[in-house]
């Protein structure tokens, strides 16, 4: 199954690069999970620097384009396809809850 982040949760003033990195991890290495960060084709270049600089990129398999849908599991900040986490940000206050939805969703 897919995990599929927006790239707008990455770079979020509101997120936490530890915390992006513990759910990538849970879902890579407990629920094996292929990790994948949709962003916008001309970022994907900065993107992937940026990401790599913060170790995000040690447990993200590829950055994929809106284009590119993908089926499985989504956060994002909206509602917009069917198996969305919403969240308008990955940090210390949601982390749990966020894992705890990726655990359910991983079961069905």
């Amino acid at each position: 199954m897919n995990l599929t982040i927006v790239s707008n949760l990455i770079d979020s003033c509101k997120s936490d690069s530890l915390c992006i990195r513990y759910v990538t991890m849970h879902s890579k290495c407990d629920l094996n999970f292929y990790n994948l960060i949709e962003v916008e084709q001309e970022l994907k270049d900065p993107y992937f620097k940026y990401m790599k600089e913060l170790g995000l990129m040690d447990y993200v398999d590829d950055l994929i384009t809106p284009e590119e849908i993908e089926s499985g599991v989504r956060i994002d900040f909206s509602n917009r396809y069917p198996k969305t986490i919403k969240a308008e940000s990955i940090n210390f206050l949601n982390t749990h809850e966020i894992i705890m939805k990726l655990d359910l969703m991983a079961i069905k």
